[in-house]
């Protein structure tokens, strides 16, 4: 499994731990933030992506951990992807 390090220079930064088979980076497996790993426990949506303005196109993964959801983009070039946490389970906001 190929682990990827985002380009945020932060002690915190997140990483990605992706299984390969077929193609490289083909499901992630772990998000890892400071020393705390967090398995992926489903992916509850995989979606590929063509951004209107720049053209890139990224595969956009949105997982679930025991107490987080996370969405992944995995761009097509496999140097850039960005991690954001989307909730933390059992918080609901208003809006």
């Amino acid at each position: 499994m190929k682990v990827k390090n985002d380009s945020n220079s932060k002690a915190d930064k997140p990483r990605v731990r992706f299984y390969s088979g077929y193609k490289r980076y083909e499901t992630p497996r772990s998000v890892t933030i400071g020393e705390k790993e967090r398995t992926i426990k489903k992916i509850t949506e995989q979606k590929r992506i063509t951004d209107v303005k720049s053209g890139k196109r990224y595969n956009l993964f949105v997982c679930e951990t025991d107490d987080r959801t996370y969405s992944i983009k995995v761009f097509d070039s496999g140097k850039t992807y960005r991690v954001s946490v989307e909730e933390e389970k059992g918080k609901h906001t208003d809006g």
